[in-house]
């Protein structure tokens, strides 16, 4: 069997790409287990298609430049794979679509717009991630358009959100993934000896493009983060917030319109190189605050879709609180057993803290944070998962949903 990735060394959920190891990007690397996997798997090649915009570096420009800069693409892609300790040997090489055999499975990302082109040329059987989802109705037809025949994402949006349900007609076969916690999240400090308040955590970021506006009217992805982070009095003692504010950072230069193109062009390179943002919310370890709390909030976006702080706090043995939705009930994560849940509103999350916080909860409190820990530390494990994945791309392949 024959997985195809197009533009791998681009995607910066699979390794870190030039992004990150030129411009400082922090890197996800969210899928990077599912990589793993498929490169220590005897019995799977592992192929990447370079199209017409591999060269990942600069993507903008006329056509003409751009078939001058993909010349490179073949030596952006063996610096790429040789920085990540991948051996080139392990991926097979394809410069054409031709080149993709009709058994092979294409993996495509939503978000990587540009791994899209020349995808209807693809005589072979295409799955596409939602990972990072932030629902352009353009984005629903280029997957149509590409003919995609499966989609996979730790989140069903057909079940949870309302922009996908209204923007994206798609009716395709869906697998579910959780999201996986690096190894070194994990419990370290005794239960009873941590802070018995809640860890709140998670970046607020905003969109403001016309479909999320049309379904939710306020640009904030993250109304609960938010609430938190703008009344600290309210949650004085309850809740200590970390979130960080996406537009919240002085070492970044605000484009405006009043910029002409000299200066808006300065201010772009300069945000590119120096990475301001976020400095403050990458500068503390995140197992240890997980670790320094009883429970902890990672407020879901609006859209449905809870930020992968979730299982990482619970993979440390701490007390989960999110919202009851089909989002944690479809990875086998039941409320009062594996997490709490609440009504999603900050009135809501203070009196569920409270509650947990009371000294007849403690032993109850602690029971939940263990089986949450244990069942996300025995579920939720990269090599299980990825296996589970590809197991699922290959019967939905065999069985002709194409």
């Amino acid at each position: 069997m024959r997985i195809v990735f197009v533009n791998l060394h681009s995607s910066w959920m699979l390794v870190k790409n030039s992004a990150v190891l030129i411009f400082k990007n922090s890197a996800a690397l969210k899928h990077k287990y599912i990589l793993d996997y498929l490169l220590d798997n005897p019995e799977i090649e592992v192929a990447t298609l370079l199209n017409d915009r591999a060269f990942s570096i600069y993507t903008h420009g006329g056509k003409l430049l751009q078939k001058f800069l993909n010349l490179f693409s073949p030596i952006e892609y063996r610096w790429i794979l040789k920085k990540n300790g991948i051996d080139r040997n392990k991926v097979t090489l394809l410069k054409s679509a031709k080149e993709v055999r009709k058994d092979d499975i294409v993996i495509l990302y939503n978000l990587l717009s540009d791994s899209f082109r020349g995808a209807d040329k693809i005589d072979a059987f295409k799955v596409v991630s939602f990972l990072h989802f932030h629902g352009n109705a353009d984005d629903a037809q280029r997957i149509k358009d590409a003919g995609v025949q499966a989609v996979f994402n730790e989140v069903n949006l057909s079940k949870s959100c309302d922009l996908f349900k209204k923007y994206y007609p798609i009716d395709l076969p869906w697998t579910i993934i959780p999201f996986i916690p690096q190894p070194r999240f994990k419990p370290i400090k005794p239960f009873a000896q941590r802070k018995n308040k809640a860890f709140s955590v998670g970046t607020i970021t905003y969109k403001t493009h016309r479909e999320f506006i049309d379904v939710y009217g306020d640009p904030c992805d993250q109304p609960i983060r938010k609430a938190v982070k703008d009344n600290p009095e309210f949650f004085k003692d309850t809740a200590d917030c970390y979130s960080s504010d996406y537009n919240e950072d002085d070492t970044v230069k605000v484009v405006t319109q009043k910029d002409n193109a000299i200066v808006a062009f300065y201010k772009k390179v300069y945000n590119r190189l120096h990475n301001g943002r976020q400095k403050k919310y990458f500068s503390f370890d995140m197992v240890e605050k997980f670790n320094e709390y009883k429970m902890h909030v990672v407020g879901e976006e609006i859209l449905g879709i809870p930020g992968i702080g979730y299982v990482e706090g619970m993979a440390c043995g701490s007390a989960y609180i999110g919202i009851d939705s089909p989002v944690y009930r479809d990875l086998g994560l039941i409320p009062g057993i594996h997490y709490i849940a609440y009504d999603g509103t900050k009135e809501g999350l203070r009196s569920t803290i409270e509650h947990w916080q009371r000294p007849e909860n403690q032993e109850e409190l602690e029971k939940i944070a263990a089986t949450g820990c244990s069942f996300v530390r025995e579920n939720f494990n990269g090599e299980k998962v990825a296996h589970n994945l590809i197991a699922a791309l290959k019967n939905g392949r065999n069985n002709g949903c194409c």
